[in-house]
């Protein structure tokens, strides 16, 4: 064979062979032989049949393209080995030309990452700190569950809860007639956009609304609503009053300084853990910048495929059909599968960095730290009410350890990156489930003892769970032909 190899900059290689005619007539005679037993030649026993026999039977260019169907797996399996060739997916066939027999395969390759210095990486993440604004805030809404209706003489303001009668309507369409209609006296979301116009009115009071709605107003736009409104009754909201007997009531707390310190030191830690993703997401991505990626388009596509299924699954917990998800976003799924391209074509770089990073400093998951967050997850699905002995068989596959030991492996290559980027040692800094474990238990019972002065989080970032076996890019794990189905 007569074998060309071109590399190209997005990681296809076309390979196109000239195939000996010795092989064509040799595939030809297999073909002949393969024909014969299916449709049997008279006067000969199925696949008996002498080749020149065959031939006038079936036909010279029949028998050519069943040999070239065949021949063409052989020469893709042989080329793949000969040049050395590691196909991310299956190779796309052309017959350039038939006689003399001339394939040309067009394989998309492996990515290629060739990491920048990360190690010259420097910075920090941004500094958390909680307002009393936000304490009183968080304080405040938990007033608010345990907040009591009480009726009013008062008129109207804004927080109220009113009962109206309602008749009227927008112009043209039917009139409403509506009685004893409850709306709560909102600025913006409320029931009506015209509700500030009964702000000062009295129980029993008649008010004639006239309202336009804006140009940007969906389907109302422009158009003008007539209402004539009467005020039932007005009841205001009446917060519990912020003392130690409502701290009791709502926790298992004392005190108004153990309430305030107790959500502090929440809401801290729910600002150093967004802030430990945000920091994370930025050294990564400075990795990435610094990185030559290379990778074949069809990564994107599979890429663009996943963001989109994750899509679908996220409408399905919803409660929504896919087209409906659609109409609500204002997109068809063209346009959904054009916006979605970018995000996954990030993610797939972010990956492949990472990957490469894995290999460069050679981080390994341990079969101990597998077990550890199989048992984890098991104790995590037998809260969500699995038996926890199904889950672990479940989590115990091979397969399964597989995915595991790669999400493990990713994770600690973040925190190695993040470890790097703060100047802090990366020796002995590569985190294992069970210091993230620890971390979080540490957490809770700070949260729970609730004392004077909160702990402050170390913020670590690794947790295996965020990275899934859907992250695992399809046909990395092993090669595939022409003709085979995708896994």
């Amino acid at each position: 064979m007569k074998v060309t190899t071109e590399r190209t900059p997005n990681c296809s290689a076309i390979v196109t062979v000239e195939v000996d005619e010795d092989q064509v007539q040799s595939a030809m005679k297999q073909a002949a032989s393969r024909v014969s037993k299916i449709r049997p030649i008279p006067g000969f026993r199925p696949g008996k049949a002498p080749y020149e026999r065959v031939e006038r039977a079936i036909g010279k260019d029949v028998l050519r393209d069943e040999a070239i169907d065949h021949l063409a797996q052989d020469v893709y399996k042989q080329v793949l080995k000969d040049e050395n060739i590691e196909p991310y997916d299956a190779g796309k066939l052309e017959v350039a030309q038939k006689e003399p027999l001339v394939f040309k395969f067009t394989v998309p390759t492996r990515p290629v990452v060739t990491l920048g210095d990360y190690r010259s990486i420097h910075m920090q993440p941004n500094a958390v700190e909680v307002t009393d604004e936000e304490i009183n805030r968080v304080i405040d809404q938990a007033r608010e569950q345990q907040a009591t209706i009480a009726p009013v003489t008062r008129p109207v303001q804004m927080g109220d809860l009113v009962t109206i009668n309602l008749n009227g309507g927008l112009e043209g369409q039917p009139t409403v007639n509506r009685e004893g209609l409850e709306v709560r006296m909102q600025a913006q979301g409320g029931t009506f956009p015209w509700l500030d116009q009964l702000v000062g009115g009295n129980a029993g009071e008649t008010r004639t609304i006239n309202y336009t709605y804006p140009a940007a107003e969906g389907e109302e736009k422009g158009k003008t609503a007539n209402y004539t409104v009467t005020i039932v009754d007005v009841k205001e909201t009446q917060l519990p009053e912020l003392n130690d007997d409502f701290v009791k009531s709502v926790s298992s707390l004392e005190t108004i300084d153990q309430l305030r310190t107790s959500v502090r030191f929440n809401i801290q830690a729910e600002k150093l853990s967004q802030e430990d993703s945000r920091f994370a997401d930025q050294v990564v991505d400075a990795a990435m910048e610094q990185s030559q990626i290379a990778y074949p388009e069809l990564m994107v596509e599979d890429e663009t495929d996943s963001e989109i299924a994750r899509s679908k699954d996220l409408a399905q917990r919803l409660g929504l059909t896919w087209d409906k998800y659609l109409q609500l976003a204002s997109k068809t799924e063209e346009q959904y599968r054009a916006e979605s391209r970018p995000i996954a074509e990030k993610r797939l770089k972010r990956l492949l960095t990472l990957m490469q990073l894995v290999e460069a400093e050679n981080i390994e998951a341990t079969e101990k730290e597998i077990d550890m967050e199989i048992d984890y997850r098991a104790q995590e699905a037998a809260r969500r009410g699995e038996r926890i002995d199904q889950a672990r068989r479940r989590l115990a596959s091979a397969e399964s350890r597989r995915d595991l030991a790669f999400s493990l492996k990713i994770n600690k290559a973040i925190n190695f990156l993040v470890a790097s980027a703060k100047g802090e040692p990366t020796s002995g800094k590569i985190l294992t489930p069970e210091m993230v474990r620890q971390e979080e238990l540490a957490r809770q019972q700070a949260q729970n003892a609730a004392k004077s002065a909160a702990p402050s989080p170390t913020g670590l970032i690794t947790d295996p769970s965020q990275v899934t076996s859907e992250n695992w890019p399809r046909g990395l794990d092993h090669p595939l032909i022409p003709g085979q189905e995708k896994q």
